[in-house]
């Protein structure tokens, strides 16, 4: 999983096999290690609701998205799903799931 944080934005580029593990049920997570105390942690899964939510809570910063989501990145060659959510100060927060189609091309 590659993970892009921007300005008010989320992009997330996984393989075909973390589609695969996701539309499962599996959850795909990624910690990165920024010294000996401090770890970050990203997890993106998929749930029973119509609507994409991303939240963070003590290093983990959690993105849900919709099962069927998980069915199109898997069957569906270049789908991008994209969601957008208000932040906590009323601004627009943009997420972006896609198959990382530069590894896609060499599986």
């Amino acid at each position: 999983m590659k993970i892009r944080i921007g300005n008010q934005s989320l992009r997330v580029r996984i393989s075909l096999a973390e589609a695969e593990a996701l539309h499962q049920g599996k959850e795909i997570t990624t910690t990165l290690h920024f010294n000996a105390i401090d770890v970050f942690e990203v997890v993106l899964r998929t749930w029973n609701l119509s609507i994409a939510e991303v939240h963070y809570q003590a290093n983990q910063l959690t993105a849900s998205i919709p099962l069927e989501v998980s069915q199109h990145l898997v069957n569906t060659r270049g789908y991008s799903f994209r969601s957008e959510q208000q932040g906590a100060d009323g601004s627009p927060l943009s997420f972006e799931v896609e198959i990382d189609l530069e590894k896609a091309k060499h599986a």
